[in-house]
């Protein structure tokens, strides 16, 4: 368990809120709040936010003798909810998310406010991390890997800081075009002008963090770094949906930013990125045996134009998972 802070040297402060949401993780919120402790730079503020946890959670917390930690307690509404309120109550220039479980390496809040304080027009940082399988403790690859689409030289310029990129074109039409979403919250830090107004949509469910995510997006210039910077456990979702359910939440997700895409630059790339995620939700729900239900969901892949050799692959990949029968 956590030790009280060293007061020999103590380390520089930075306006820096960082929320921990958390539903029934007593066993694993401590690893977060060390890792959070831990920083090269000590934050401002740490808001604890407890979804109505019916387990220790409040006794493990209650044993970080740390004025900084703020503890929440509310009924269980869901991470999207837990989220909202850490971001009502967050008070630093800066904001991350940290979920109980998954650990930072000490360098990552310091990397990322290095990022978001040399330019007052960058929204969102955010950096590689690593997968840990939590039902073998094996450690998977870097995440990175899944966004082949931001490693070409073509889109990219050097951030201010050492090590970090940004997009030349605007982040929201280089990010949502991405294989994998880049939407995890844990390894973001947020301009907290830049989302002040901006909240997470509980009916969403895990969907709630790619619509929050590419929203951010849409509010200013992205830095990301290549460097593994923190460990996130697999999966990470509230409700421990395999990764398999994760494309059907994805496509929500992205239904609900319609609204918000308004830019004539931005339209393109969130269509042709909307049907891709309309193929990928029925491949997932074939998988699972929900034929009709795959079927419905690819056929709102034809809302949009192009991408016509994606689509038909795809119709052959749902072909291979029809049950027999199901067309006579």
């Amino acid at each position: 368990m956590a030790t009280p802070e060293p007061t020999s040297a103590p380390r520089p402060r930075a306006s820096i809120s960082v929320i921990v949401p958390s539903y029934n993780c007593g066993t694993r919120i401590g690893e977060a709040l060390d890792s959070i402790l831990e920083q090269t730079v000590g934050v401002e503020q740490i808001i604890v936010v407890d979804d109505g946890s019916t387990d220790d959670t409040a006794t493990v917390v209650g044993r970080y003798k740390n004025a900084r930690i703020q503890y929440i307690q509310r009924p269980h509404e869901g991470m999207a909810s837990a989220c909202n309120a850490g971001l009502d109550a967050a008070r630093s220039e800066f904001v991350t998310f940290l979920y109980a479980g998954d650990r930072w390496s000490p360098a990552f809040a310091e990397r990322m406010h290095d990022y978001l304080t040399a330019d007052p027009g960058i929204a969102c940082a955010f950096s590689n991390f690593v997968h840990l399988d939590d039902s073998t403790g094996k450690m998977l690859g870097d995440q990175f890997s899944h966004y082949p689409e931001i490693k070409r030289p073509v889109l990219l310029r050097d951030a201010p800081n050492a090590h970090g990129r940004i997009p030349q074109e605007r982040a929201f039409g280089a990010l949502v075009s991405c294989s994998d979403i880049p939407a995890y919250l844990q390894v973001m830090m947020f301009r907290r002008s830049a989302i002040e107004n901006l909240r997470f949509e509980p009916s969403l469910g895990p969907g709630a963090d790619t619509s929050f995510a590419l929203q951010a997006f849409m509010r200013g210039m992205i830095v990301f770094t290549d460097e593994v910077l923190a460990l996130v456990r697999n999966p990470t979702r509230e409700d421990a949906l395999s990764e398999g359910a994760l494309p059907v939440h994805t496509l929500n997700g992205l239904k609900a930013l319609a609204p918000h895409v308004t830019r004539e630059r931005d339209v393109t790339p969130y269509r042709e990125r909307l049907s891709k995620a309309h193929i990928d939700a029925a491949l997932s729900l074939m998988k699972a045996g929900q034929a009709r239900a795959a079927l419905r969901t690819y056929r709102g892949a034809f809302q949009f134009p192009g991408l016509r050799m994606r689509k038909f692959r795809g119709f052959l990949r749902l072909l291979v998972g029809l049950p027999r029968g199901l067309l006579k």
